[in-house]
C-alpha cells in the first residue's frame, strides 16, 4: 500500500511541472510586426502566423490561406501592444516573429522608442529581418505568397532566397541594423518593400512585395529613401552582393547583359590639408548570358566598367541630396584615421559633397559567355 501511495505521490509531482505550460494551439504566433506613427500615437500592426499552413507545403489543400492583420493605437509602442491584446482572444508569442516594418513616420518620429522596447522584451529575438515601407504599412503584411505558399518562405520571412538570385539591397537582421546604428559614422541601409501585380492568375492578378529602393538611417536619424534607378549603385559597394546583371550598349541599343557574381570593393580616404577625398575601387567578374550585338570581349569589358563607374556616382550624388552616406565613407575614414574623423566632423558627421568622390576604378573581367561562344546565336558564322 505504501509503494502505491508513493508511486501516486510521485506522479502528482511530475504532472505539475507542466502546469504553467502553454498549449500551442492556445496561443497566436506573431509573424511580422509592423511601426507607424500618426498625430502624436504609435500604431503598431501584427501578422498572426497559423502553423496549419506550413503543412501545405506537403499536402495539398483546397483551403485558400489567408494573413490576420491586427492593429493597435498608443502613446507609446508598449501601450499600442496592450491596445491589441485587448482585441486578442488568446495568447500572442513573438519567439517567431521574422520581419518588422518600419514606415517613415515611424522611422522620423519614434524610432529610438521603437527600438528600445524591441530590444527589452525578452521573447523578441536578435535575428528579425527589417524593412521599410513608403506607403501604408498594413497592405505590406497583408500580401500573402501565391501558390499557398508559407509566410515562412515569403519575401517577409525568407528575403535570401531573392536576394541571391538578384542582388540589389542586402537584406539587414536586428542586430546588424542596431550594430550600424550604434558604430560612429555608419549608416544603416534598410530594404524597402513596395507591392506590385506583376503575377496573374487565370482570373484575377496577384499581390507580391517587391523591392523599391533603400531607405538611409544615420545614427538616429532618419535621412530618407533612394527609390528604384537611385539606387543601383549600391549592389557594387556593399560586402555580399551575390549575383547582379549589367546591360552593356552598342548605339544606343543592348548589346549584352553579363551576370556579375560577388563583386569585391574597398574604399581609400585621402586628407589633404583641411579637405578629404575618397577613391573606389570595384573588381567584378561574371559571365555573358545575353548577347544581342557582336561585340569583343575588351568592349564588353571597357563599357561595363563605365556603367558600373556611373552607376556608383549616381547612387552617391542622389545620396547627398537626403544627407545620406550610403557607401559608409564616414565609417571608412573613422577605422582608418578615428583622429581625423573626429577633427573634421559636425554632429558625427562628414559634410560630403560630390567632390568628396574623387576617383570610382572599376576593373571587370569576363570568365564565361554561356553555353555559347561569344557571338549571337542567330548569326552568319559558320562552326
Amino acid at each position: 500500500m505504501k509503494k502505491i501511495c508513493m508511486s501516486f505521490f510521485l506522479f502528482i509531482l511530475l504532472l505539475t511541472g507542466c502546469l504553467n505550460a502553454n498549449e500551442l494551439e492556445r496561443m497566436y504566433y506573431v509573424h511580422a510586426a509592423g511601426l507607424d506613427y500618426e498625430d502624436g500615437e504609435f500604431i503598431i500592426y501584427l501578422q498572426i502566423l497559423n502553423f496549419s499552413t506550413i503543412a501545405k507545403e506537403m499536402e495539398q489543400t483546397e483551403e485558400e490561406a489567408d494573413t490576420i492583420v491586427g492593429i493597435g493605437r498608443g502613446r507609446t509602442p508598449v501601450t499600442a501592444i496592450h491596445d491589441l491584446y485587448k482585441s486578442t482572444p488568446q495568447r500572442l508569442f513573438w519567439g517567431h516573429m521574422a520581419a518588422v516594418v518600419f514606415s517613415e513616420d515611424a522611422l522620423e518620429n519614434g524610432l529610438n522608442e521603437l527600438l528600445d522596447d524591441f530590444l527589452r522584451f525578452s521573447e523578441i529575438r536578435h535575428t528579425p529581418w527589417i524593412f521599410s515601407t513608403i506607403g501604408d504599412v498594413s497592405p505590406v503584411l497583408e500580401v500573402y505568397p501565391f501558390l499557398d505558399a508559407s509566410p515562412i518562405l515569403g519575401t517577409l520571412g525568407d528575403p535570401m532566397d531573392s536576394y541571391e538570385q538578384s542582388s540589389y539591397v542586402e537584406p539587414l537582421r536586428k542586430h546588424r541594423f542596431i550594430a550600424d546604428l550604434n558604430e560612429p559614422g555608419k549608416s544603416a541601409n534598410i530594404p524597402s518593400l513596395d507591392i506590385s501585380e506583376r503575377w496573374t492568375t487565370e482570373n484575377a492578378s496577384k499581390r507580391s512585395l517587391h523591392l523599391a529602393g533603400t531607405t538611409v538611417i544615420y545614427g538616429e536619424d532618419y535621412r530618407g529613401t533612394l527609390e528604384n534607378l537611385d539606387m543601383v549603385g549600391l549592389r557594387w559597394v556593399q560586402p555580399n552582393t551575390q549575383r547582379t546583371p549589367v546591360i552593356v550598349t552598342k548605339d544606343d541599343k543592348p548589346a549584352a547583359v553579363i551576370m556579375m557574381k560577388e563583386p569585391d570593393y574597398s574604399i581609400t580616404s585621402h586628407v589633404e590639408n583641411e579637405d578629404i577625398f575618397f577613391e573606389i575601387e570595384v573588381d567584378a567578374g561574371g559571365g555573358v548570358i545575353e548577347l544581342d550585338q557582336e561585340v569583343s570581349e575588351d568592349f564588353i569589358n571597357s563599357e561595363a566598367a563605365k556603367v558600373i563607374e556611373k552607376e556608383i556616382r549616381l547612387t552617391y550624388e542622389k545620396a547627398l541630396e537626403i544627407e545620406g552616406d550610403v557607401y559608409q565613407l564616414n565609417n571608412e575614414l573613422y577605422k582608418e584615421n578615428p583622429h581625423e574623423w573626429h577633427e573634421h566632423t559636425t554632429d558625427g558627421a562628414l559634410e560630403l559633397t560630390k567632390e568628396s568622390l574623387r576617383e570610382v576604378q572599376v576593373n571587370v573581367h569576363i570568365e564565361h559567355s554561356g553555353k555559347n561562344k561569344l557571338f549571337p546565336a542567330l548569326t552568319d558564322r559558320h562552326y
